[in-house]
């Protein structure tokens, strides 16, 4: 349900997608499956010869997917000189830049920015770290000063989104605040309509304590960030989620009527815990994370 919609709203917009891992066999099969549907137009780095042989091995055509090795690339220049500006209060010199925007992901990442490549699906391989050259050389969108993720959590009759499971260890009010907005606009942009559940252990005062006290400072922010938007907090997740409950325990809340599809967690022990329950043993199907 999810993919097949997501396919819906790309479909003809022929967007730029490189993958940074361009010789790893599930870029070269994703690559593949997005060139025959004509979803979007493909991108892959790393060395020509051996995109070329691994992709020969898997009887897998290359004729209308770019390649390009970031070692000998015309832009190198460019992109190095761009780096050593966006890093040089790091302590960052010409020579470590250099070297630096010839690595794969550094490389994809100066693509997004220069507007040569219109995404980038990295991390296929967990030692080329691809959340710093984003935070680096992509930024965050204006207005925003933290970096998230959510997860799509699918069944066959149900769809769930659930931020942060990746990347904030122990937010604050505030950052959990910018979670929800940021987090609301990546379920629009799905083409969904968010009802937002700020959890907690407690529902509407009934354990007292600072983490239930933070949930309910963010749940007040986040109101001010999006004030058309369905948000209630604290909730506990059972209140969220299910009609029946939330009338017992919290009969002023928007999930009365339906239930939360947006659950925004305290930290990240209970995010990243939660949907690996959940995709395990809820057997949903789990994407992500999506950074945004």
């Amino acid at each position: 349900m999810f993919m097949d919609n997501m396919r819906k709203l790309v479909e003809g917009t022929q967007e730029r997608i490189v993958f940074p891992e361009g010789a790893e066999q599930r870029a070269l099969r994703a690559a593949d499956l997005l060139n025959r549907q004509k979803l979007a137009r493909l991108i892959l780095l790393g060395d020509e010869n051996t995109i070329r042989k691994n992709a020969a091995d898997l009887q897998i055509a290359l004729e209308a997917i770019t390649i390009i090795d970031p070692s000998n690339d015309e832009r190198l220049a460019a992109y190095r000189d761009t780096y050593y500006e966006l890093r040089k209060h790091k302590g960052i010199d010409m020579h470590v830049a250099e070297e630096r925007v010839k690595l794969p992901n550094y490389f994809g990442a100066l693509m997004v920015r220069y507007g040569d490549a219109d995404g980038m699906v990295s991390g296929l391989n967990s030692e080329t770290k691809p959340f710093v050259p984003g935070f680096e050389i992509i930024k965050l969108k204006e207005g925003f000063h933290r970096a998230s993720s959510v997860f799509v959590l699918e069944w066959p009759e149900r769809l769930l989104f659930f931020a942060d499971c990746s990347v904030n260890i122990d937010p604050d009010a505030q950052v959990l605040a910018e979670i929800t907005h940021a987090t609301i606009q990546t379920v629009r942009s799905f083409g969904y309509e968010p009802r937002v559940a700020m959890l907690s252990f407690s529902t509407r005062s009934s354990a007292k304590g600072s983490d239930v006290e933070k949930v309910k400072e963010a749940t007040r922010l986040a109101r001010q960030l999006c004030p058309d938007e369905i948000i209630d907090g604290e909730v506990q997740f059972d209140a969220a989620l299910l009609p029946e409950v939330a009338q017992k325990k919290a009969p002023d809340s928007p999930f009365v009527e339906r239930g939360a599809n947006v659950f925004i967690f305290p930290n990240l022990d209970a995010g990243n815990i939660a949907y690996k329950i959940t995709e395990r043993l809820g057997k949903a199907r789990a994407t992500g994370p999506i950074l945004q």
